[in-house]
């Protein structure tokens, strides 16, 4: 009796396991990949939710595909920058002037890649989205800031390891 019991948990969890395996599977193309198995991610929630045309999506993808290789060129100049940085922390003692040297140069990337997002934001709200679409995404900016507000004060109340 205890082996027929056994037996057939094990053939339950298989088909169980079987059956979550498939579904996530079909779901999309993107199977697993995908975000929450359905979602393609956050561009894709973007465009739903202020409900872009399929025009300005092509607006939107032709002005990132020109902006692409400076965005490239300064995430691989962090990159090395942070690269620069753990190779100078793996060592015993760093130096501070050194370090606080490769701070300031990732300081300046972070600020440079602040500022071409910040510039094709601008663009992108001016050239492709309408008043409607325009205040749609200010709310969903403030609803994002609040959540990392909320993200920020709940770090904040962490007690302390011990």
């Amino acid at each position: 009796m205890k082996r027929i019991t056994l037996v057939s948990i094990v053939v339950a969890a298989l088909l169980l396991t079987a059956f979550v395996v498939v579904r996530a599977e079909t779901r999309g193309r993107d199977g697993w990949r995908g975000h929450c198995w359905r979602h393609r991610g956050p561009l894709s929630y973007l465009a739903y939710e202020l409900k872009l045309n399929d025009a300005q999506r092509e607006q939107i993808r032709t002005l990132w595909r020109t902006e692409q290789p400076t965005f490239s060129a300064h995430i691989h100049e962090f990159l090395a920058e942070n690269k620069e940085m753990n190779a100078t922390a793996a060592n015993g003692n760093p130096d501070q002037s050194e370090v606080q040297r490769i701070a300031d140069r990732e300081a300046s990337t972070i600020a440079t890649l602040l500022m071409e997002r910040v510039r094709l934001q601008s663009e992108i709200y001016s050239t492709v989205l309408d008043p409607e679409q325009r205040a749609k995404a200010e709310v969903l900016r403030k609803k994002w800031e609040a959540r990392l507000d909320l993200a920020a004060d709940h770090l904040g109340t962490q007690p302390a390891e011990k």
